[in-house]
């Protein structure tokens, strides 16, 4: 079996990048899979997942750490690693050694890459399985984030990235509504003062899973339902999380899927 743990600290979007590579993983390499600390899962009020086969024991004394005692029957942990600083080397690249991992091993990580688990979108698609949304071809879906990446200038996305995203979904249909879906209402009204704004993060996640066109923020949260949907248009930060510097950090964030903009 392996296994990768769901942490209280981690958002939605960590987790499920976490359990769809884990499960992708499993499959290819005939292993079983299980969650550790399934309670600490974000979805639950919206999304039924298997969690595979009941993971007893283990200890992890500090969250993201190395764990201090194993679960019964994991012989071995694996952290995933990530280049982000060496020069002349492609920084946040995929990690090889991850398609290499052997049975009984607890696996933790970023994971967000679709190399991982592209393969196995079809399957990804009935893991993360929620009610579906009707959704009308004139409204585009803003997944706008706030919380703590208002506090970091390298993540948090400028109005100007917002303005010309929407700009550029009206030249597809002047007419366009739009509507924002965020975790964090109060900031998202001085970006979108006009717009209908939704904090609930069942309705959140389903709306840009089903979204006919679709305006992301460069939070993981985000990159899953995106990925796994059928948008007519999807516009998302060049650069991602590095977008405000001008640079790729993790070429894990890059997908043939979304269309790249400069803000």
């Amino acid at each position: 079996m392996i296994i990768t743990p769901f942490y209280k600290g981690q958002g939605l979007g960590n987790q499920l990048a976490n359990y769809v590579t884990l499960r992708a993983i499993a499959i290819d390499k005939g292993y079983s899979f299980g969650v550790m600390y399934p309670e600490n899962f974000k979805g639950k009020g919206f999304m039924n997942l298997d969690i595979g086969l009941p993971v007893i024991g283990g200890v992890i004394p500090v969250e993201g750490q190395t764990p201090s005692v194993l679960p019964e029957g994991i012989e071995r942990y694996y952290r995933e690693y990530i280049n982000f600083y060496t020069d002349g080397a492609v920084m946040g690249d995929y990690d090889p050694k991850i398609g290499l991992l052997e049975d009984n091993t607890m696996v933790h990580g970023l994971l967000q890459g679709e190399n991982y688990y592209k393969h196995r979108k079809e399957e990804i698609n009935q893991w993360l399985s929620v009610e579906p949304l009707e959704m009308s071809d004139d409204l585009c879906v803003i997944n706008f984030r706030g919380g703590e990446y208002k506090y970091v200038a390298d993540f948090f996305l400028p109005q100007s990235y917002w303005n010309k995203a929407i700009g550029m979904m009206k030249e597809i249909n002047p007419d366009m509504r739009f509507e924002v879906h965020t975790d964090d209402p109060e900031t998202a009204r001085q970006f979108f003062p006009n717009f209908h704004i939704i904090k609930d993060i069942g309705l959140n996640w389903r709306s840009v899973r089903f979204a006919k066109y679709l305006i992301l923020s460069n939070s993981s949260f985000g990159f899953l339902p995106a990925w796994l949907g059928d948008a007519k248009k999807i516009l998302a930060p060049m650069y991602w999380e590095r977008h405000n510097k001008g640079r790729w950090q993790m070429v894990q964030n890059k997908t043939d899927k979304f269309t790249y903009i400069c803000g």
